[in-house]
């Protein structure tokens, strides 16, 4: 026995394996699908999300449990996620039956798979990927319908339900992106799992979620025979990220350059004011904090529309990876983006929409041109 109290085994076998992970506290889900006449669920608590853009979730089920067949075979599934009171919808579907919807009400949803009616939230998700993992298949899922209502979720810890605030830390996915995006390892390197695992000091497990997740935001990408590989920076790349930043905003001109509030655009300012005191000389004075400037500043341009959605849209496009992937392998820059940005903060100022759509039709032309600049010293991709 340890100081504390605690034990240490050299050796873990599957009942003190399940001893310690359960304490892991986890949200409670009904994994649920329909193949043909025939409909399938089971509760399941090995489900979390794993991208926002694209929106795609994650779920390991046991191969021998038929729902992984009729997951499998529907190439969909459906994620009910409970609320604190269900535990006993929980028990059902985590029960052997013949019907194990006896009971309880469904709607179908979008994709056709069975919802259950009074369930906190909702998603249905198309198969993209399965994934053999021991005794379990993991199922890597595209959101396609989703909803949610007010509530607190049920929880399962220690053998039992409750219910708990849920936070999740994503340290181990944040320091492996850093990696990538350090250029510790380069273009088509193969990121070896157990390597990466080592090299963050995690297990494997961690390291494997970090990668998921990184494949889901277009890092790497996921090769049948060499496994995990960094994805190449190019032109092309950067250029679908700028278009899509470009037309967010010029949606957005054409929404509110004549409604904003003086003080939203006196927060307009204040951020542009924040950001050009990093950018001197044709060189970065801290580069990790211009990135962080620069993106307040056009979050704030598609907040003034105060749409959630376009907002999340605009973050899920992945910037501040596209600009560290490229402007950040070098100190240098141009004074040119201070200018063309003060053009646009001028625009809003004097509510001239065609000269604010003008100098952000700029402002992309010139993130694209220096993006191929340096690729140009970089061979062609980063």
């Amino acid at each position: 026995m340890d100081a504390d109290g605690s034990t240490t085994a050299l050796a873990v076998d599957s009942t003190r394996f399940r001893h310690v992970v359960s304490h892991l506290a986890s949200g409670v889900t009904v994994l649920t699908a329909r193949d043909g006449e025939s409909v399938y669920g089971m509760t399941a608590s090995s489900v979390t999300s794993l991208s926002v853009d694209p929106p795609m979730m994650l779920a390991c089920v046991n191969r021998a449990v038929p729902t992984a067949g009729g997951i499998s075979r529907s190439g969909s599934f459906g994620v009910n996620v409970l609320g604190e009171g269900q535990g006993d919808i929980a028990e059902q579907f985590a029960t052997r039956s013949r019907n194990k919807f006896r009971g309880i009400q469904v709607r179908a949803g979008e994709l056709g798979m069975p919802l259950i009616l009074d369930a906190l939230a909702y998603l249905e998700c198309e198969v993209v990927e399965e994934i053999a993992g021991g005794t379990h298949v993991i199922f890597i899922g595209q959101v396609r319908s989703a909803s949610a209502r007010v509530g607190h979720p049920l929880t399962y810890y220690r053998g039992d339900f409750g219910r708990f605030e849920f936070a999740r830390d994503d340290d181990v996915y944040k320091r492996a992106r850093e990696q990538v995006l350090n250029r510790i390892y380069g273009a088509d390197d193969v990121v070896v799992l157990e390597d990466i695992a080592r090299a963050l000091d995690v297990d494997k497990s961690a390291a494997f979620y970090a990668l998921t997740r990184l494949a889901a935001d277009g890092l790497v990408r996921r090769d049948p025979e060499l496994g995990y590989v960094v994805n190449p920076f190019d032109a092309r790349t950067s250029d679908a990220t700028f278009d899509a930043r470009l037309a967010i905003q010029l949606g957005v001109v054409e929404q509110v350059v004549d409604k904003a509030s003086e003080a939203s655009l006196r927060e307009l300012r204040r951020r542009f004011e924040a950001m050009v005191v990093l950018l001197v000389g044709d060189r970065f004075v801290d580069f990790g904090a211009y990135l962080d400037a620069n993106y307040r500043f056009h979050e704030w341009i598609v907040d003034l529309a105060e749409n959630p959605l376009l907002t999340a849209t605009f973050g899920g496009l992945s910037i501040k990876t596209v600009m560290t992937r490229s402007f950040g392998s070098t100190p240098v820059t141009s004074q040119a983006f201070v200018d063309v940005q003060r053009r646009i903060t001028e625009a809003f100022e004097h509510r001239d929409a065609e000269a604010a759509k003008a100098a952000l039709r700029d402002y992309c032309a010139l993130a694209k041109e220096r993006v191929r600049e340096i690729l140009h010293h970089t061979g062609g991709r980063l």
